[in-house]
């Protein structure tokens, strides 16, 4: 029998659906969740290995990172 799907409320009137609030590390694969929506230009840093990027939004609503 095939699981139906569950959407929370809370979720759904918590704006997730406006951009990413997590990024996983280039460097370690570590999830990080964040606060604010991704956005280009800002940097971040890994809370598990200490590696700080700078985002870089591209056309395909993709991000790139690039370690500073």
């Amino acid at each position: 029998m095939p699981l139906d799907y569950y959407e929370d409320e809370d979720e759904k009137d918590s704006g997730s659906k406006n951009g990413r609030k997590d990024f996983d590390c280039p460097e370690c694969n570590a999830n990080n969740p964040l606060e604010e929506a991704l956005a280009d230009g800002q940097e971040l840093l890994c809370n598990y290995c200490g590696c700080e990027f700078s985002v870089k939004a591209q056309d395909n609503g993709r991000f790139k990172f690039k370690e500073l």
